[in-house]
């Protein structure tokens, strides 16, 4: 990606994404923007997931997208070259996908997270009765270097429907939960009931 398609594509990302596009720098952390519909190579499966899309990430990481008739889920390629297991996005929805643009959290201009927002789609025959909003959408926060290196797995996944400041949350997650995350604990749910990092953290503290 140029110079210039990272600026523009980080200029986008402010104002689709809520501004704050460099939280945190002050220590040292910042973000950066890369699109999914830029500078990517699809190829066509001969069965579900139907197309694989892949996009070059920041500083050598590739981010592939396997798309399929309902939703799509992704997989990261570090820069030595190894894959990543599969990121799903949670069940809000019959269909499904990702949004254009995905940020990355850095420190010290290395990634170490990213936070991507998945769009459900839902058919208006299906509301009230399988589920309860026509368009969710989720911010999932995936660790870059969680135990054992280069570690990818999903760390949280931010209900953006129903938390007015998602962003600032997604990125406070990614900042203080993905570093060392164990990839053998379950994914943590933000929603209307656990609206912060803290109330999450002091919860495992007590138990």
């Amino acid at each position: 990606m140029s110079e210039l398609q990272i600026i523009t594509a980080s200029l986008l990302a402010v104002s689709l994404l809520g501004g704050n596009a460099v939280a945190g720098q002050e220590a040292g952390l910042g973000s950066v923007y890369t699109r999914i519909d830029q500078d990517c190579s699809t190829t066509q499966l001969p069965d579900e997931p139907v197309y694989e899309t892949v996009c070059p990430g920041h500083d050598g990481w590739s981010i592939h997208i396997l798309s399929g008739e309902h939703g799509a889920a992704a997989a990261y390629i570090s820069p030595d070259g190894t894959r990543s297991d599969t990121v799903y996005a949670p069940m809000r929805g019959l269909y499904g996908g990702f949004h254009t643009v995905l940020e990355w959290r850095l420190e010290r201009g290395e990634a170490f997270a990213t936070i991507h927002r998945y769009v459900h789609h839902n058919p208006p025959e299906l509301l009230d009765t399988m589920y309860d909003v026509e368009e969710p959408n989720t911010l999932i926060v995936t660790a870059l270097a969680a135990e054992g290196g280069y570690t990818v797995c999903p760390v949280a996944h931010i209900d953006a429907s129903a938390l007015p400041d998602a962003n600032t949350l997604a990125r406070d997650v990614a900042d203080r939960m993905s570093r060392g995350w164990d990839c053998g604990n379950e994914v943590v749910s933000f929603d209307a009931d656990l609206e912060s990092v803290d109330a999450y953290l002091s919860a495992v503290r007590i138990k």
